[in-house]
C-alpha cells in the first residue's frame, strides 16, 4: 500500500506539473497587465502562536511554587541526609547538618524575635519549633523575592512546559523519599515500637500523642500495613506512567497524617502539610482527567505531557534512571531501619514488681507518699535514645524516672549515663551504678550505694507481659462478645 501510494503521488506530480507547462504561456501574457494579489497572509497569525501559552496568573503561580518548594525540597533532603546515608554505612552527625545552615541561623534567630515576636529555642528541622516556623516565613520570603525579578525579567516568555516537567521530577523524588522513610519506619515497625512501661502507666497520665503512638503500637499488623500503603504511595511514583496513581495514594495517606498531627498535637504539621500540598502538586496536571473518570461516564481524554527530553532514548534512560535512584533509596531505608529493628534486647528486658525497698539498711513500707520507694522496675529497648538499654523507674505515686546507659550481663553491673527527660527524650549526664544478681527464677535483687544520696537494696519478681490485657491481641473469626475494656 505504501508504494502504491508513493507511485500515485508521483504520477499527480508530473501531471499537475505539465498543466502548469501549459498555462505558463497565458499567464506570461496577463502578468504584464495584472497584479496578483496573495490570497492571505502566510505567515502564522498571534492566535496560532499563543495558543498554546500559559495566562498569567499561571506563569507566577509556577515560578512562586519553583522556587519556594525547590527550597524546601532541598531542606526536606537536607534534613533527612544523615539517615539516608546512615543505610549505606555512612554516618553523618545532625551537627555537621546543623553547621551548613550557620550562615542563616542569625537571620533567622533576628526575624524570630523582631518580626514574629517568638523566641528560637533549638535549631529542630522537621518539627515545628519556631526555628523551622521561621525558616519557611524565610523561604516565602526569598521565593516571592525570587518570583518578582523572574517575572520581571522572563517577562516575554509564555509558558514553562519543560521546565514543569524537571520540577515535577523534582517533586517526585521529594515526595518518594519522604514516603519511603516514614513508610519503611512502620513497615518495620521502629517508628511507634511496643514500649513496656505504657503497660504500668496510668492511661490518664499519656499526653495525646503517647496515646496515639500507644495504640497504634498496640497492634503491629496494623502499623505494618499503614507503612506499606505509604511505600505503595512511593513505589508507584518511580515510574512516570504510575505517577498519577502514587499522588492519588500518597494524598490520601498524608491527609490521613496532616488530621491524626493536627488534633493529636503532634509536631509534624508543617511537614505533613507540606508534603501533602506536593502530593497535590503531581495531582494538578490530572485533576480534569480525574473528575471526568471519577464523575462522569465519558471516556477521559489522553494526558498532554511535556517529555523530560526530545528524544525516545533519552526519555527511556531517565525512565530507567528514576527506578534505580527510587530502589537505591528503599533499600537505603530499608537496611537503616533493619538494623535498628535487630537491636539487642538487653539482658534483663521486661517488668518487674518490686517486693521490698529498704535504705541505708532499713526497710521501707509501700506507702504511697514516699518519693524514694521504687513500685516498679522497666528494662527496655531504646527509643529515641542514643545508649543500649533503658531504665525506667515507677515511683509508689506512679511517677517515672527514665535513664538510658548499659548491662554488663558478666559482671552483673547496670551503669545509667544519662537521664531522660519524659516526653522530649532531651537527655542530662548522670553516673549511677546499680549490680544486680538472680536469687532465683523470675527473682531479681538490686544494690546501690549512690541512688539519689541513698544506698538502696531492692528485690523484685519478674512478670509476664501477657498477663496485661494489652498484649492479648489474639485474631479470631468468632466473637460472641465485645472486649471494650
Amino acid at each position: 500500500m505504501t508504494l502504491l501510494n508513493e507511485s500515485d503521488s508521483g504520477e499527480s506530480e508530473d501531471i499537475a506539473a505539465h498543466d502548469t507547462d501549459c498555462d505558463a504561456s497565458g499567464t506570461d501574457e496577463q502578468q504584464s497587465n495584472t497584479t496578483v494579489e496573495p490570497e492571505g497572509d502566510t505567515r502564522p497569525s498571534d492566535d496560532s502562536v499563543r495558543s498554546d501559552a500559559w495566562n498569567l496568573l499561571t506563569r507566577i503561580a509556577f515560578r512562586f511554587a519553583f522556587c519556594y518548594f525547590g527550597l524546601f525540597g532541598a531542606a526536606a533532603i537536607l534534613g533527612l541526609l544523615p539517615i539516608l546515608l546512615a543505610g549505606t554505612g555512612i554516618h553523618l552527625s545532625w551537627a555537621s547538618v546543623l553547621n551548613l545552615l550557620g550562615i542563616l541561623t542569625p537571620l533567622i534567630e533576628w526575624i524570630a524575635t523582631h518580626v514574629l515576636g517568638i523566641r528560637v529555642v533549638s535549631m529542630q528541622l522537621g518539627s515545628d519549633s519556631a526555628f523551622q516556623w521561621t525558616a519557611l516565613l524565610l523561604m516565602a520570603t526569598l521565593a516571592a523575592t525570587a518570583t518578582l525579578i523572574w517575572s520581571i525579567l522572563d517577562r516575554h516568555r509564555l509558558e514553562y512546559r519543560r521546565l514543569h516537567t524537571w520540577f515535577l521530577l523534582f517533586v517526585r523524588f521529594v515526595l518518594v523519599a519522604a514516603m519511603f522513610y516514614f513508610g519503611m519506619a512502620k513497615a518495620i515497625p521502629t517508628q511507634m515500637p511496643f514500649i513496656l512501661n505504657r503497660l504500668v502507666e496510668p492511661y490518664g497520665n499519656f499526653s495525646p500523642e503517647g496515646a496515639l503512638w500507644s495504640q497504634v503500637s498496640a497492634s503491629q499488623p496494623y502499623e505494618i500495613m499503614l507503612g506499606v500503603a505509604e511505600l505503595l504511595g512511593g513505589l508507584l511514583l518511580l515510574v512516570p506512567y504510575t505517577t498519577t496513581a502514587g499522588a492519588l495514594l500518597c494524598s490520601v495517606d498524608l491527609t490521613q497524617v496532616f488530621v491524626l498531627n493536627m488534633t493529636y498535637g503532634i509536631r509534624l504539621k508543617t511537614v505533613s502539610s507540606h508534603l501533602l500540598i506536593l502530593s497535590l502538586l503531581l495531582l494538578a496536571p490530572r485533576l480534569r482527567r480525574l473528575a471526568i473518570v471519577l464523575f462522569s461516564d465519558r471516556p477521559a481524554p489522553a494526558a498532554e505531557t511535556t517529555p523530560l527530553f526530545r528524544t525516545r532514548r533519552g526519555n527511556r534512560i531517565s525512565t530507567l534512571a528514576q527506578v534505580l535512584v527510587g530502589l537505591l533509596l528503599l533499600g537505603t531505608v530499608a537496611r537503616q531501619n533493619w538494623s535498628q529493628w535487630t537491636t539487642p534486647t538487653p539482658a534483663l528486658y521486661g517488668i518487674y514488681q518490686v517486693d521490698g525497698f529498704s535504705s541505708e539498711g532499713y526497710r521501707r513500707d509501700p506507702l504511697l507518699t514516699d518519693e524514694l520507694r521504687w513500685r516498679r522496675v522497666v528494662f527496655d529497648k531504646p527509643f529515641h535514645v542514643t545508649d543500649p538499654l533503658v531504665l525506667t523507674i515507677q515511683h509508689m505515686d506512679d511517677s517515672f524516672e527514665e535513664y538510658g546507659g548499659t548491662i554488663d550481663p558478666r559482671r552483673h553491673i547496670i551503669d545509667m549515663s544519662h537521664r531522660i527527660e519524659l516526653g522530649t527524650y532531651r537527655e542530662t549526664p548522670v553516673h549511677v551504678r546499680l549490680t544486680y544478681w538472680w536469687p532465683g527464677t523470675n527473682r531479681l535483687v538490686i544494690d546501690a550505694n549512690d541512688y539519689s544520696g541513698h544506698r538502696i537494696h531492692a528485690w523484685l519478681t519478674k512478670l509476664d507481659p501477657k498477663t496485661f490485657p494489652l498484649t492479648d491481641n489474639t485474631f479470631s473469626w468468632i466473637q460472641e462478645h465485645p472486649n471494650n475494656r
